[in-house]
């Protein structure tokens, strides 16, 4: 049985797929933890909030994934055609081109080589 399940830990989002090896496995089984009771209860622990997601204004550019930016492939006030390659990110050994969405000109890049990256924020503004 393959479950395709979103996890967050500590505030990232990670989307995983999950195959149940046991042969005893039948349709309908829960894939529940057993119940494990302690002898006494814990104190409960504070959940961070997750930091707000900065407003994405018109011709800002996001990050489809968490990663890591690799390269710049363009400086701040080039020309870019629909498909060009701005950017570079590098996520679990695998790299990911940020083609420019539109037509337009670089008018910021939020990112420098190296930061890490999540999912959702913005690297660079088109006008």
């Amino acid at each position: 049985m393959i479950k395709h399940l979103r996890i967050t830990v500590e505030g990232k989002s990670y989307d995983v797929t999950v195959e149940r090896l046991d042969p005893a496995d039948t349709a309908g089984q829960s894939l529940q933890a057993p119940v494990v009771r302690a002898a006494a209860a814990a104190a409960p622990v504070a959940v961070p909030k997750a930091a707000p997601k900065a407003a994405v204004a018109a011709g800002d550019v996001t990050s489809p994934l968490a990663g890591i930016v690799k390269s710049l492939d363009v400086p701040i006030g080039a020309k870019v055609k629909a498909g060009d390659l701005v950017i570079t990110l590098e996520a679990m050994k695998m790299y990911t081109s940020m083609n420019a969405p539109t037509d337009g000109t670089v008018i910021a890049i939020h990112v420098k080589v190296g930061d890490a990256v999540d999912e959702d924020q913005v690297l660079y503004t088109l006008s």
